[in-house]
């Protein structure tokens, strides 16, 4: 079962959550972030996930016109220092959204799917008043969303990359 978040006309994506415990419609793209789990260990982790509220964690997914799951995001609600986002030492903490995994089907689609998804979690983020999304550190993958964000990019560690929210 899904809940639509998002729909691109230009691309024919739609994006939802994904609230079914049933991980056999994502499996194509969970063996490919997972490739040395076992089936078992797959869905040990997704219902972990789908049994937590909207607000802890879940899972984002990009359907084409053909109903088929071309991306996947999945995300947790946490609290990290600030010094994390702001280089500062002021003590003080910040609520945010970490993009645990990201993944796309096809290598030709994933900058748009990247895209989307992240777009769906920022605005997502927005909504829960967040001050910052983490994302894995950026490559070729992550253009689209580099170039819209750059301003509020922050890279304190060369690992992880945090879009500061307004």
């Amino acid at each position: 079962m899904s809940t639509k978040i998002m729909t691109n006309g230009g691309t024919g994506l739609v994006i939802s959550n994904y609230n079914s415990d049933n991980v056999f419609p994502l499996l194509p793209l969970l063996s490919q972030e997972f490739p040395n789990w076992t089936i078992d260990k797959i869905k040990n982790y997704i219902r972990l996930v789908i049994s937590k509220k909207e607000d802890v964690a879940g899972i984002l997914v990009a359907q084409n016109e053909a109903l088929y799951y071309v991306g996947m995001l999945i995300y947790t609600h946490q609290t990290i220092s600030s010094e994390l986002i702001e280089n500062t030492t002021n003590g003080k903490f910040s609520n945010g959204i970490v993009v645990e995994n990201l993944n796309a089907s096809s290598p030709i689609l994933q900058k748009q799917v990247f895209h989307l998804l992240i777009e769906s979690v920022i605005k997502l983020a927005k909504q829960k008043d967040c001050a910052f999304v983490e994302l894995p550190r950026f490559d070729e993958s992550y253009e689209l969303i580099k170039q819209k964000y750059q301003s509020q990019i922050s890279n304190p560690n060369n690992f992880r990359i945090f879009i500061k929210l307004d």
